[in-house]
């Protein structure tokens, strides 16, 4: 029972954690799941939950590029002052200090190694025409990011730079369902405000349609478990149909084909 709170917990950070919400994942009484859990863990469950969001902003303020006030969200504060506050205290320094800090982050390492939120949001994305690499390979291997060296070389080759670009993998056919590791998967880049050189035959259109949108960040070796991750939160709602057709990353930053870890993934799967 404690692991499969924890697992709750650690997948909605970026939510109001109440015992309500964690009674109805285990059938326990409020009270009975607080006093059990607190004395499991040896702490007060709100410290808890309370720490595990901090952590988890540390490691997203070490390792990625993403805005302090998003992070700030995705773990669940609302209020500017009182993320700052509850991260001083635990961490000794203020977010952005942490930030800056290689000193202090050897001081005060991170205690967590990713992050992954399954409240899944509903949107429809318009078609967006983007230049492709093609590639086959195992998704959840780093030597798949190979691939961006192309991207790379293509970027360089046009006088442009990755921040003019918005940076996606297509995904092709789900391991998970086929079994198959060996799989066709491309990179994909969208440029922002401007027209690619004409090549037709290398453009194509991606992101249309209806999509159910995850987001995580982590260490591509910890890609194959989130998915399932996912997987199993989408199987969890009945609602939910997946339609044929391709999902995509979309990362925050383009990804190094030497360093990809921990960039921060908007995940976006078809359904009807």
């Amino acid at each position: 029972m404690t692991s499969e709170v924890l697992l709750y917990i650690h997948h909605h950070l970026d939510s109001k954690i109440s015992l309500e919400s964690l009674g109805k994942v285990t059938g326990y009484s409020p009270f009975h799941l607080q006093k059990k859990l607190s004395r499991e863990l040896g702490t007060p469950l709100g410290k808890y939950i309370q720490e595990q969001r901090l952590h988890t902003a540390a490691y997203l303020l070490a390792l990625t590029r993403l805005p302090i006030l998003d992070i700030m969200t995705m773990v669940g504060f609302e209020d500017n002052s009182a993320f700052g506050r509850a991260f001083k205290k635990l961490y000794a320094v203020p977010p952005l200090q942490y930030r800056s800090s290689q000193t202090h982050q050897q001081a005060h390492p991170h205690q967590t190694s990713r992050y992954i939120s399954t409240n899944g949001v509903i949107c429809r994305e318009a078609p967006k025409t983007a230049r492709i690499f093609t590639s086959r390979g195992d998704y959840f291997s780093r030597e798949s990011f190979a691939i961006w060296e192309d991207v790379t070389a293509y970027i360089a080759s046009i006088g442009r730079t990755p921040d003019d670009f918005e940076h996606y993998s297509v995904f092709h056919e789900c391991p998970h369902i086929t079994g198959n590791r060996d799989s066709r998967f491309d990179a994909a880049i969208v440029p922002k405000g401007f027209t690619l050189p004409a090549e037709p035959f290398l453009h194509s259109s991606i992101l249309d349609g209806k999509y159910i949108k995850f987001n995580f960040c982590s260490a591509v070796q910890e890609y194959e478990s989130v998915s399932a991750e996912v997987n199993n939160a989408v199987a969890a709602q009945p609602e939910i149909r997946h339609r044929e057709g391709a999902s995509y990353f979309r990362y925050d930053s383009m990804p190094s084909p030497h360093n990809p870890d921990n960039l921060f993934i908007n995940w976006y799967l078809p359904i009807a």
